[in-house]
């Protein structure tokens, strides 16, 4: 043995995610709703009105066409500052943390996490719990929109995700 060596295990270097911040006070959004779209759907996604927005080709990673991709639509009065300010961060996903408290997360770059929405009953935390286990079953596919309100035709923001566990 070597002089100073201890035999023993040796803690390997972990990854600390980040406490998750909450929006800022100007760009939470006043309602939100969990909603799914047909794969099929994204292929006219070009044409949709979209002001801020990132998606990439659906057939790249071998959806059928008629699977459900599961998304959360959040409705501001201020749909376009808040669609603005998230184009600006490196979108990674949304995901369900069943905490306590349950939440809604927003992963983004790194090593940031944005809190879309706390979830205080039982019906929305199922809901939350839905929109997981369809992620799951599209490859973790699903999409993040912002609209001004639910009758609106056209998106301020529009992100299609996919999470990646590393």
């Amino acid at each position: 043995t070597y002089s100073g060596y201890q035999a023993g295990t040796n803690p390997s270097v972990q990854y600390m995610s980040p406490a998750p911040q909450p929006l800022p006070d100007a760009l939470i959004g006043e309602k939100w709703t969990f909603v799914s779209l047909e794969t099929e759907a994204f292929t006219e996604m070009s044409e949709w009105d979209i002001d801020f927005g990132e998606a990439f080709p659906l057939n790249s990673i071998g959806l059928a066409p008629n699977l459900q991709i599961p998304g959360l639509i959040i409705y501001s009065s201020r749909a376009k500052p808040l669609a603005a300010w998230m184009s600006g961060l490196e979108l990674a996903f949304v995901k369900f943390n069943s905490g306590p408290p349950a939440r809604l997360l927003l992963e983004t770059g790194g090593n940031d996490c944005w809190i879309l929405a706390n979830l205080a009953n039982s019906s929305t935390i199922e809901e939350a719990k839905r929109f997981s286990e369809a992620k799951s079953k599209v490859k973790q596919v699903h999409f993040l929109a912002v609209q001004s309100n639910p009758e609106s035709e056209s998106f301020a923001g529009f992100w299609l995700l996919q999470e990646i566990n590393i």
